[in-house]
């Protein structure tokens, strides 16, 4: 049964930039295909371009961002997007107001709404003020902020007070887009709804945990943002790390959301230090992707010649829990990269008893794959045909979109839904990134400077020795062309 959406006025600030053409704009796209939008449901943009409410229409590229076009579904949701030329800087708090009350009446709309922040959080002052005049409205207010939240620990913790001068905590959702992607969301099926997985999930049958988001792409039209940030910032202390806590945190003592949001914060807060030989971090050269010479990160236009901000950045982390104290967690992401996918794998044991019968044999792992080709694997050992005797790894594999087809609602089609109706568990609350902040504060503390790795590699070979004094393997693996790029780990030595 579908959950129905009250009705509710849309209001997205930095409207010209590239989120809302090539995610927001697109998402609604599909929520009204899906009828889950009420006729009641203004989209209102507002940017700082000097754009007629056609061109601003025209400059969406609809047909080049949705597959298989539906006219008629987008003529019905273009029939409800306003275009407002607004500046931040020098619009004053009452033409804001007059111009929000104008489309209200025209639309006969409830009173409430979701105001989409397409914008960098450092400018949330230039908005602050107008949003206090929806404070007024007699429906709700939700808010929606993009990441980063926050360059560390300090300034988040700034943002945050300036933030919640003029909002409410409940009316604050954070985003962070990899916890509406689908497979990340059934983490928490697949661990807490069968018992085939919940009974192995623990430091008595787990050897150790992967996880990597992997990237053939450069920094793109990025590097201003990027040179700034890096891939710590970037992806570590919100992507990476939610997918850890995911896969880490305990049962959640009830189905409220919050009680799914404590225990993530706990996983964090659970987080050894890292020390300098557990992290490695990496800027890409010139090399070949895809066929295709690539320049290094220092010659992309924008960014300076003898920047040292990292581009990769692999790490081992341990979590002082009952749970998994002594599982390394192996967590990383790089850019230019030999190929583009996000997985998970938990590596299990290996007993002495399979060692002593069979010998040597692959390590069950369970693997999540994010992106592309998402669905849920298990690698597991057969007896080859033949007089050998010899075994084999082979793949049980759960194929996402071949069982649930291709309507599948992407990541901010997700979001958007979540909001609209004040379902928050996929929304990281200020007190889990704050934690994380501070971990991540530190891990760059004392990580070393960058190293290089070509373009095309599968990341610096000072990756492939971390935590020295350990035997060192590559995990293999189900040799298939859908488990690529294999994670350079340390065994656990019992």
């Amino acid at each position: 049964m579908k959950s129905l959406v009250e009705s509710q006025m849309v209001i997205i600030f930095g409207a010209t930039g590239d989120l809302t053409r090539r995610k927001l704009i697109p998402s609604l796209y599909h929520l009204e295909r899906k009828k889950l939008l009420t006729r009641c449901t203004p989209i209102v943009c507002l940017g700082r371009q000097d754009y007629s409410r056609e061109e601003f229409l025209q400059s969406l590229d609809i047909n080049g961002s949705v597959d298989n076009l539906n006219s008629q579904v987008w003529q019905s949701l273009a029939e409800r997007i306003e275009y407002h030329r607004m500046d931040l800087e020098s619009v004053l708090a009452d033409d804001f107001q007059s111009c929000i009350a104008g489309i209200r009446q025209r639309y006969a709309c409830a009173g409430n709404s979701l105001v989409y922040l397409a914008l960098p959080t450092r400018v949330f002052q230039g908005t602050a003020r107008l949003l206090s005049t929806l404070q007024e409205q007699t429906g709700w207010l939700r808010v929606v902020f993009e990441k980063p939240f926050g360059e560390d620990a300090r300034s988040a913790a700034e943002l945050n007070a300036s933030i919640r001068s003029v909002l409410d905590e409940e009316q604050i959702f954070r985003v962070d887009h990899y916890l509406g992607k689908e497979l990340v969301q059934n983490i928490l099926t697949l661990r807490f709804a069968n018992t085939l997985f919940a009974s192995a999930w623990d430091s008595k049958s787990i050897d150790h945990v992967q996880i990597t988001v992997s990237e053939t792409l450069g920094v793109e039209k990025r590097a201003g943002y990027y040179d700034r940030s890096g891939a710590v910032r970037d992806m570590v202390q919100n992507h990476l790390l939610q997918l850890l806590a995911f896969v880490a945190m305990e049962t959640p003592k009830s189905p409220n959301p919050e009680s799914l949001r404590d225990e993530a914060v706990n996983v964090i807060r659970q987080l050894e230090p890292v020390a300098r030989e557990d992290v490695v971090l990496g800027q890409y050269l010139e090399g070949e992707v895809d066929g295709d010479r690539v320049s290094g990160y220092c010659q992309e236009p924008g960014v300076a010649a003898d920047s040292t901000t990292e581009t990769y950045v692999a790490f081992r982390a341990l979590i002082d829990t009952e749970r998994w104290r002594g599982v390394p967690f192996y967590l990383r992401t790089g850019k230019r990269l030999g190929r583009r996918f996000a997985e998970i794998r938990l590596v299990l044991r290996q007993s002495a008893d399979t060692a002593a019968i069979f010998g040597p044999v692959a390590a069950n792992t369970i693997i999540i794959r994010i992106q592309p080709d998402e669905g849920i694997a298990l690698a597991f050992n057969v007896r080859s045909p033949g007089e050998s005797g010899r075994t084999e790894s082979v793949l049980m594999d759960f194929c996402h979109h071949c069982h649930f087809g291709p309507n599948t609602p992407e990541a901010y089609e997700a979001i958007l839904r979540n909001v609209m109706l004040g379902e928050r568990n996929i929304f990281p609350r200020w007190d889990w990134i704050e934690a994380s902040w501070h971990y991540i504060d530190h891990l760059r503390a004392v990580a070393a400077r960058p190293v290089g790795y070509a373009a095309g590699s599968s990341g610096p070979l000072e990756a492939d020795t971390l935590q020295a004094g350990n035997h060192h393997v590559w995990h293999e693996g189900v040799t298939r062309q859908i488990l690529p790029l294999p994670f350079h780990h340390v065994r656990r030595s019992d």
